[in-house]
């Protein structure tokens, strides 16, 4: 039997390895304000779908972390950008089309922040037709010398009745 992991509890464990590493992290760097982890989360977001429709698997990497993680929807962790862009591939190769992501809150925490959001994705059946799938992302993110970039990210789906 698979073990899931409630969205809460991964959501604070996520947030206190974010509080670990902000603790480690260069010290010069200072706690982002609340509308500027609000920003940073819009934009993640909207890169996300940008890239997402243009299925540019490369770039969707680079929107974490070196070291970034993503739960995917069926529950294995995807870690580093070498394997996120693997993944993607074979996301956008399965036909999965027009993410949205809409940002509901977020709140900086250390030199990055944290958000939820509500997303929708179009992914296939197998025979042709799509199905849309939503629910919410919960995402870690952090602020690097080049940006800002997910620390990890975890969408949240209703399971299927």
């Amino acid at each position: 039997m698979k073990r899931q992991i409630p969205l809460f509890l991964a959501a604070l464990l996520l947030i206190g390895n974010t509080r670990v590493y902000a603790a480690t992290s260069d010290t010069n760097t200072s706690q982002p304000s609340q509308q500027e982890a609000l920003s940073a989360a819009a934009k993640l977001g909207q890169l996300y779908d940008s890239n997402y429709a243009a299925k540019n698997a490369d770039a969707m990497a680079q929107l974490y972390a070196e070291d970034g993680t993503l739960v995917s929807p069926g529950g294995k962790l995807i870690t580093g950008r070498a394997a996120l862009k693997q993944y993607y591939e074979q996301r956008f190769g399965s036909g999965a089309k027009e993410h949205h992501i809409h940002v509901i809150d977020a709140s900086a925490q250390g030199n990055g922040g944290f958000s939820i959001a509500d997303f929708s994705v179009q992914v296939p059946n197998g025979d042709g037709t799509y199905r849309k799938e939503s629910g919410h992302i919960m995402a870690v993110f952090v602020k690097e010398s080049d940006g800002w970039h997910f620390r990890a990210v975890e969408p949240s789906v209703p399971p299927k009745e």
